[in-house]
């Protein structure tokens, strides 16, 4: 589990390496834009999971803004390595699993426990309840699985949570679904912490529409 140092070290390497990069580039290799801001500084906006940050910068300072509320820095991280890894190639629509991304055979048994496991706990015995959490985030969709839910993490990152039903002879399953070009995003940890974010905000959607029922 990386420490909070970790994450501080990780953050600062990020930033020197986007400051020996074209960030106007970057931006648009991310399906982003960066714009002028006052006094010198440029902005970029970036939908993440249904919400949208502002990362402003200052010559070698990068802020992430306080609005629609402050960033784990563990998710700052997320959406600099984003920005660094970023190729512009178009989402495909074809759909792989975690094994089928780089060394991601090797991380499957963490990334169950991350994702598919809470996935699976909140939703296997109530999948129609997904149709639900589409009101605030994502979107339906009939396949892969009896349902699923397909939500952009990034702006050129979908993450499909999809749910088998349960029967007589079978338990509920649960998987999750990237596209093939995410590996052009993201690294395989990276990947891995953006689909349990992703699982989790869900997760919370379903908690509080529990509260109003």
């Amino acid at each position: 589990m990386p420490t909070q140092l970790d994450y501080e070290t990780a953050r600062q390497i990020a930033v020197d390496t986007l400051l020996e990069q074209d960030l106007e580039k970057c931006c648009t290799n991310a399906g982003l834009s960066l714009e002028p801001g006052p006094l010198g500084t440029k902005k970029v906006r970036i939908a993440y999971i249904g919400q949208t940050y502002t990362l402003t910068v200052q010559n070698d300072i990068f802020i992430f803004g306080e609005t629609p509320g402050p960033l784990k820095i563990s998710d700052e991280v997320l959406l600099l390595h984003y920005l660094i890894t970023a190729a512009g190639l178009p989402v495909s629509g074809e759909w792989i699993t975690f094994r089928e991304v780089p060394s991601g055979s090797f991380y499957y048994e963490s990334f169950v426990k991350r994702a598919i496991v809470p996935l699976l706990r909140c939703f296997g015995e109530r999948p129609s309840l997904l149709s639900q959490v589409s009101e605030t985030v994502g979107q339906v969709l009939d396949s892969p699985g009896d349902i699923a839910l397909k939500v952009f993490g990034l702006p050129r990152v979908p993450v499909v949570l999809s749910l088998w039903k349960g029967d007589e002879e079978f338990p509920p399953e649960a998987n999750v679904y990237l596209d093939k070009s995410i590996s052009s995003y993201l690294s395989t940890e990276d990947i891995a912490y953006l689909s349990g974010a992703v699982v989790y905000k869900v997760l919370g959607i379903s908690r509080q529409l529990g509260k109003k029922s």
